[in-house]
């Protein structure tokens, strides 16, 4: 008689065992399944939100006398004008853009100009021509650029500035009917020079300026003109001139730290005009309660394939232990020991298969509660001082205006300090909302692969406790087993 067809008999012959034995299996299953499921849901979500909130690298002027290109110079009215020789250009953007894992640039810079047009007044009053002077606004790609991404502003006619654009500007609906301009039409500028450009697009105003607010006529949203590298190139044309900062976004946060290395190891980049930093807080916060799931769902399902591969192999023990005889009658008709150990496996691996398949069913429902359990935060009631618990979000108030210190920033790479003794210092506006972070509950339905692992598992669970739970006995001896047989 063959292994295989001795171990179904002995299954339904031993009901009681069988069933019992079914149900220690289906038990074990159920958890280790679940566990298998809430691990690959945990690791799916990280990867998704390390896809939809990435990691940031700020590239920035090193503004200080560490830098040896830094330059200061006093003016005849007092003023101080800070610059460095060595601008952060659009070229180095493109070189760091062409690495791999980054996603996209938001870079920037702002300068005081004077366009030909007629421009929307601002309540606070300044010195000279600074009142007719309206915020130029270089970037690097103004889909990336915060004010379109943040909401606050929309491209509704015409298109983005890129890298490729020369000489082209997006200015607002309000600013262009105020006027009588459209896509196409060409203004001027003026800083340190003249320049002539085209009007490519229009934008929306989302969220408007408050009516209560103390802006320059050259920080009304009204007034902002967006333009590409190349005008600022032209409107200080004598001068280094560049972006203020590059904020890079890559595609997933776990590659930050090595994309940053890489760079730091490019010769092309005078680390000492630059420096560079990392920003990774916010995926870490969210993704906090995602790894602590996943390390304590990797912890539990070792301990219970420990402990269930302990109770099987104690519980196979002690019916082995009432198999000496059939042991013995086997060994006497010259069956191997390892054909006995084999029909041993045969019958646990016969209930397991159902067992295991019965799981599924249970593995789901187990799992989303489990899941849901163990990721629920016990302190989601608790003071807001808690950072990881609150999320505060600072109201743009597109640059400082103090009405005793005016600070303006003529391009990238210098900054100018005009006085003006008239009033008080006035405090920008700041509107502060507090939104508490909240864990949204994770969805898991158990799949084929689930299955495939639990199997693996459960089946190497069973071998090994088979094995441990023979040994006493397969240790023995026919003579020895015959004479503990009477």
């Amino acid at each position: 008689m063959g292994t295989i067809k001795r171990a179904f008999l002995y299954v339904t012959r031993k009901k009681g065992k069988s069933i019992l034995l079914f149900f220690v299996l289906l038990i074990m299953a159920t958890f280790v399944l679940s566990g298998i499921s809430i691990e690959r849901a945990a690791r799916l979500e990280q990867k998704k939100l390390r896809q939809t909130m990435g990691g940031t690298f700020e590239l920035l002027p090193e503004f200080s006398e560490s830098n040896p290109y830094f330059k200061t110079i006093n003016d005849d009215e007092g003023g101080v004008t800070l610059y460095t020789e060595r601008p952060l250009t659009q070229e180095m953007i493109d070189l760091i853009l062409q690495m791999d894992g980054i996603k996209s640039c938001d870079a920037d810079t702002q300068s005081n100009v004077w366009p030909n047009l007629e421009i929307f007044k601002g309540n606070v009053p300044l010195k000279g021509e600074l009142n007719n002077s309206v915020y130029a606004r270089t970037v690097y790609s103004s889909e990336t650029n915060a004010f379109f991404t943040s909401q606050k502003l929309q491209l509704i006619e015409g298109k983005h500035i890129t890298n490729t654009e020369k000489y082209s500007a997006i200015i607002s609906k309000e600013l262009a009917e105020k006027n009588g301009l459209k896509i196409g039409d060409t203004f001027s500028i003026t800083a340190d020079c003249k320049v002539e450009i085209k009007i490519i697009g229009f934008y929306e105003i989302l969220k408007p300026d408050s009516a209560f607010e103390n802006i320059a006529t050259y920080e009304k949203i009204e007034n902002q003109i967006f333009v590409d590298y190349y005008t600022l190139q032209e409107l200080f044309r004598d001068t280094p001139v560049g972006f203020i900062s590059a904020k890079f976004l890559v595609d997933d946060p776990a590659d930050l730290e090595k994309i940053v290395k890489e760079i730091r190891g490019n010769s092309e980049i005078d680390w000492q005009a630059f420096t560079l930093t990392t920003d990774n807080t916010e995926y870490q916060d969210a993704a906090a309660p995602l790894e602590k799931l996943q390390s304590l769902v990797t912890s539990i399902i070792l301990v219970i394939a420990l402990v269930s591969g302990i109770i099987l192999a104690l519980i196979l023990t002690m019916w082995g232990r009432s198999r000496i005889h059939e042991t013995g009658v086997f060994l006497s008709l010259g069956i191997g020991k390892g054909k006995i150990v084999s029909q041993y496996l045969a019958e646990v691996f016969m209930i397991a298969v159902i067992a295991f398949g019965l799981s599924f069913f249970m593995g789901n429902a187990v799992a989303n509660q489990l899941a849901n359990k163990l990721i629920e935060s016990p302190s989601s009631g608790e003071n807001l001082s808690n950072d990881k618990d609150a999320v505060l979000n600072i109201k743009d108030d597109y640059g400082l205006s103090l009405d005793d210190v005016q600070v303006t920033i003529k391009d990238d790479s210098e900054i100018s300090t005009l006085q003006n003794d008239e009033q008080d210092i006035m405090p920008p506006e700041a509107e502060v909302s507090v939104d508490i972070a909240k864990t949204e509950p994770i969805h898991i339905s158990v799949d084929i692969l689930d299955m495939l692992q639990l199997y693996l598992i459960g089946f190497a669970i069973i071998t090994v406790s088979v094995i441990l739970s023979s040994g006493t006995v397969m240790r023995l001896k026919p003579r020895e087993i015959l004479s503990k047989m009477s």
